[in-house]
């Protein structure tokens, strides 16, 4: 019933990555599986937030995917905890106040190790661990930007936040754009083989889900918009939202990530770019809307 729909949201995701290099890493069915698992679970823990060491803080791509999301599952009634660092902690806040997302936000301002992994998942029992556009730890323990910046003397490492999620048994999501965020060694060889420093750079925890996306904002909005359909009810938020959320991220000092400078841009694109992206995403849910209902209308009839 709602594989078509699924499709569509697909599509919409592969725009751009053949700027990345990663068009022959998308893995169709993730997005739906994600989806179908996250209906399930109860208590969600979102890991969010990328660096920039040029600008010491936080990047625009993230932490919008990743409020869409937690006010999807919210509205389902489940139970939403965020995970950052100082770099995005602030923006993350007044993105989620102009959503009206209620989750709370836990700063972790030094690598994430074996013990404290363990307590924060025994106290909060999360069914799932997202990760939207967090840097991943590479084969050699270091995080990298896509331009092969070191980034580990300054971002907390919270690799092993996942790593220990998995022997307990909980199911790992991952949101990415550019092979070097946490869970992106699900494709490594794409990695290495087509992005530039992608042997250095590549990610090495691979999640249970991926959903690799031109942007990973467009990941997060895609995720809610896969519950959506499966939901029969949509849990988007309007243009004006989206806008205002990019907003709040610069006022608070978040800054493109590939253009380091603070613009209503991310990635580089423009407002109006990822805006068509966002509104296509919304017109897939509604129409899926429209139609369950029209069914459900006759079924009555």
């Amino acid at each position: 019933m709602y594989q078509k729909h699924f499709k569509e949201l697909e599509k919409v995701l592969k725009d751009n990555l053949g700027h990345r290099g990663l068009e022959e890493a998308f893995i169709e069915g993730e997005l739906r599986g994600a989806a179908e698992s996250l209906l399930e679970g109860d208590t969600i823990f979102i890991v969010t937030g990328f660096v920039i060491k040029d600008a010491a803080v936080g990047e625009t791509d993230g932490p919008i995917g990743a409020v869409s999301l937690a006010g999807a599952l919210e509205q389902l009634g489940k139970k939403v905890f965020f995970i950052t660092d100082i770099y995005s902690g602030k923006m993350l806040k007044k993105c989620a106040d102009v959503r009206g997302v209620n989750a709370p936000i836990e700063i972790i301002n030094h690598d994430i190790n074996r013990w404290l992994s363990q307590d924060l998942l025994k106290i909060y029992k999360p069914s799932h661990i997202i990760a939207i556009e967090r840097p991943g730890k590479a084969m050699d323990g270091k995080c990298y930007s896509m331009r092969g910046e070191d980034l580990s003397d300054i971002v907390p490492i919270m690799d092993t936040l996942f790593e220990e999620a998995v022997k307990m048994g909980i199911t790992t999501i991952a949101i990415g754009d550019g092979g070097n965020e946490i869970g992106m060694g699900k494709i490594r060889p794409y990695v290495v083989k087509a992005v530039e420093k992608g042997e250095t750079i590549c990610a090495s925890f691979a999640s249970d889900f991926l959903i690799v996306a031109g942007v990973s904002n467009w990941g997060g909005h895609a995720l809610a918009a896969g519950l959506s359909i499966i939901a029969q009810r949509n849990l988007l938020h309007n243009i004006n939202i989206e806008i205002a959320m990019l907003r709040s991220l610069v006022e608070a000092g978040a800054v493109d990530g590939y253009t380091k400078k603070r613009t209503m841009t991310v990635d580089g694109l423009s407002l109006e770019e990822n805006l068509k992206v966002f509104l296509a995403l919304k017109d897939t849910v509604e129409d899926q809307v429209h139609l369950a209902r029209n069914v459900h209308a006759q079924a009555r009839i």
